[in-house]
């Protein structure tokens, strides 16, 4: 099974291509064009370096968020229209959870990805791993202020802290705290669509697919446009 994989929750985002679980390509994308430039475009180029057809895909995985409001919105109406275009079934990853898939601790290590939210807030969740590299999530998605993250990570374990959040929250601070906390590279700060694609393949073979007009952005906060839009709009 080809599984297609969008990432555009962040600046870095990307498309891949996943082989039964198994990536066989990747473009990552950064640029001052927005996602409906670029997309449909890497995608493109990445069919063309694999030699592949839009008809050989049987499954979309699409980042659901938190992050840009503008580039969850544009990657999930692509996401949609690829899905129902092709006929093929479509699944959402929330993209806390595939950012916290580029740790692969050791078992009982929490994971805690950080993204920035901007307004002094940062979107985080927390994850236990277990034996098989993999993690499990253990706390709701919120956004909160930088300080308050590492008060919000459960007992027990080492930490791993992750993502673009990460310089927020006061590293000089993190040192002396009475954790075991670590603190992962630049490198893998960044959610990618690899993990993505791995995690929407995973569901789909549990039986998770999603309702193609159901699905929705997972903002965790609500956009700034919503207020505006439901001030404009008249009472019944």
């Amino acid at each position: 099974m080809l599984t297609l994989a969008l990432e555009t929750s962040g600046a870095f985002g990307g498309a891949a291509v996943l082989k039964d679980g198994v990536l066989i390509g990747e473009i990552m994308t950064a640029g001052h064009e927005t996602y409906s430039r670029r997309l449909l475009g890497a995608a493109g180029r990445l069919f063309k370096d694999l030699g592949i057809e839009w008809s050989d895909i049987k499954l979309i995985g699409i980042s659901l968020g938190p992050g840009s409001f503008t580039g969850l919105r544009i990657g999930l109406s692509t996401a949609k229209g690829l899905a129902f275009s092709l006929g093929v079934p479509i699944v959402g990853v929330p993209t806390l959870d595939a950012l916290a898939a580029n740790i692969a601790g050791c078992p009982g290590d929490v994971i805690c990805p950080v993204l920035d939210a901007r307004k002094g807030q940062v979107y985080t969740a927390c994850y236990r791993c277990r034996y098989d590299c993999g993690a499990d999530r253990i706390s709701s998605f919120h956004v909160i202020g930088p300080k308050e993250v590492v008060s919000s990570i459960p007992p027990g374990g080492r930490v791993f802290l992750l993502g673009e959040g990460v310089p927020l929250l006061e590293t000089n601070r993190l040192e002396t705290a009475d954790r075991c906390i670590n603190i992962a590279p630049e490198h893998l700060a960044h959610v990618r669509a690899a993990n993505i694609g791995l995690i929407a393949e995973q569901r789909f073979k549990s039986g998770l697919a999603d309702d193609i007009n159901a699905l929705k952005p997972l903002y965790i906060r609500p956009s700034d446009a919503i207020p505006s839009i439901q001030k404009d709009t008249p009472s019944a």
